[in-house]
């Protein structure tokens, strides 16, 4: 992750505020946590900076990673579980990046979900592909 006014620096933190990726040279020390350039002045003042620290809002592609998984155990499971379980490292990397995302363990769940329900459905596969190879040697 890198610094999002310096694409070239590696991140050295997060903003305590808006919690985007900042390097060392960007962010400031006030009271203990580490700000950027634009949240600091509202720390400085005493403003209501808690109200930024919490979450942005749910990751859509958690939600949708586990309506997948859950509806590929029903039908079309060799096509929806390697959907669900892409959604689902993708969330967990959308997560990991900003912080401010919930929705880590619907991820996970889904993730887990899908990856027994596709070796589930590939076993089925198996089994049929080869019930069918004994039925034509007989």
């Amino acid at each position: 992750m890198n610094c999002i006014k310096h694409a070239a620096v590696a991140a050295a933190g997060t903003c305590a505020a808006c919690a985007e990726p900042f390097c060392s040279a960007c962010l400031v020390p006030i009271k203990g946590a580490k700000y950027c350039a634009e949240c600091k002045t509202s720390a400085l003042k005493g403003d209501s900076v808690a109200s930024n620290q919490g979450p942005v809002g749910v990751c859509e592609e958690a939600n949708e990673a586990l309506k997948y998984a859950l509806i590929g155990i029903v039908c079309f499971g060799i096509i929806l579980e390697p959907i669900a379980i892409s959604k689902a490292l993708k969330a967990k990397k959308m997560i990991a990046e900003n912080p401010r995302l919930e929705g880590s363990g619907k991820a996970t769940a889904a993730l887990i979900i899908a990856c027994a329900a596709l070796g589930l459905w590939v076993l089925g596969v198996i089994a049929r592909v080869s019930a069918a190879g004994k039925g034509n040697l007989e």
